[in-house]
């Protein structure tokens, strides 16, 4: 198996430059062969000078070119390119003569047909060199673009390695919070945050999760929060469409739900509120949450990570194919958040 995966990858190399020189034995071939009446003495001709221009070809492609993207030498490159297209057609105009019988001296070598053979060479180069050069350009776009997606990549991982720790941060405190309150409801917590730290380990290492689980952590965490809060605070979840086989990253929703709590209900003194909807149309996520925004009496402190951490998620995962509105008003607070998926369902 190795060894036809080998023989495929040569082939797939090879093969562009044996179409290359075939183009060039039959296309000089023939237009030698019209106006000399003779196709298969011209293209016997090109044959033989296939050598020669073959030498000057890869030469100028895999040593010169390199030799100046390396060195940025440009008077040193243009010289060795000069001198070898020189001697090369040079060898070419040698060889000619003497398949054909003729003298070879310094009289004879240099006339109108060496330029001819200098023109031929210099197309053929000509032709490699642009076709390296595309190439080189389009190498230099892949690696740019896989450094970019890669550094992309690196700081989407910095920011769910945030993330977690902040979650754990913020279940501690429930934790501490109902510890103060009942046993009974202590017990139950601790339950309900072990289920919530295993969806956290286990489920959101992955890019994507189904929207149905990121459902399930949220409802969960509300129920958390309930047991906290009791009658006195106001919540509502609803969820609407087709959201079985949707995907959507981890902890995205969740983060603007935890907000709500955070920032929202904790701080209101009187009937906090809070309601969240969901809802699934076609290929797109539609996802609003309003809570109480209670006065504060110390200055506002600006977006949380939470909620940093989320924008940034948002623009490196989802590009321009998202739609985020964070209004911060005197009594409310609330997020509009739309996603336009464009791949199909699992």
């Amino acid at each position: 198996m190795i060894q036809k995966n080998v023989f495929s990858r040569c082939a797939c190399r090879v093969a562009p430059h044996i179409l290359f020189w075939l183009f060039y034995i039959l296309f000089f071939g023939l237009i030698y062969g019209k106006y000399g009446n003779d196709y298969s003495w011209y293209i016997l001709e090109s044959v033989y000078m296939l050598p020669f221009v073959m030498l000057a070809t890869y030469v100028s492609i895999y040593a010169i070119l390199s030799f100046y993207l390396k060195q940025k030498k440009l008077f040193i490159s243009v010289l060795m390119m000069i001198s070898l297209l020189f001697f090369t057609t040079l060898g070419e105009r040698i060889c000619l003569r003497l398949i054909n019988d003729l003298e070879v001296n310094s009289e004879t070598l240099f006339g109108i047909t060496f330029l001819y053979l200098l023109l031929e060479t210099n197309f053929m180069v000509g032709i490699a060199f642009s076709i390296k050069l595309v190439k080189k350009w389009f190498e230099q776009q892949r690696e740019k673009h896989d450094m970019e997606k890669k550094n992309l990549q690196t700081e989407l991982n910095l920011l769910k390695t945030q993330l977690q720790p902040h979650f754990l941060f913020n279940t501690m405190n429930n934790l501490y919070a109902l510890s103060l309150e009942e046993s009974a409801k202590t017990s139950e917590g601790i339950a309900r945050i072990s289920e919530l730290l295993r969806s956290v380990l286990y489920e959101c290492n992955e890019p994507e999760i189904l929207l149905e689980n990121e459902v399930a952590m949220i409802k969960n965490y509300i129920e958390l929060e309930q047991m906290r809060y009791g009658d006195r605070l106001d919540v509502q979840f609803h969820v609407k469409g087709p959201v079985a086989g949707m995907k959507i990253a981890p902890m995205l929703l969740f983060t603007f739900v935890e907000n709500c709590f955070k920032h929202g209900s904790r701080n209101d003194p009187y009937k906090p509120y809070i309601s969240i909807n969901l809802e699934v149309v076609n290929n797109a996520i539609i996802f609003y949450t309003v809570n109480s925004n209670p006065e504060k009496t110390v200055p506002k402190r600006g977006v949380g990570i939470g909620l940093t951490n989320v924008k940034k998620r948002l623009g490196i995962i989802y590009g321009d194919n998202y739609r985020l509105k964070i209004t911060d008003k005197r009594q409310k607070f609330s997020v509009s958040l739309i996603i336009n998926r464009k791949e199909e369902r699992c």
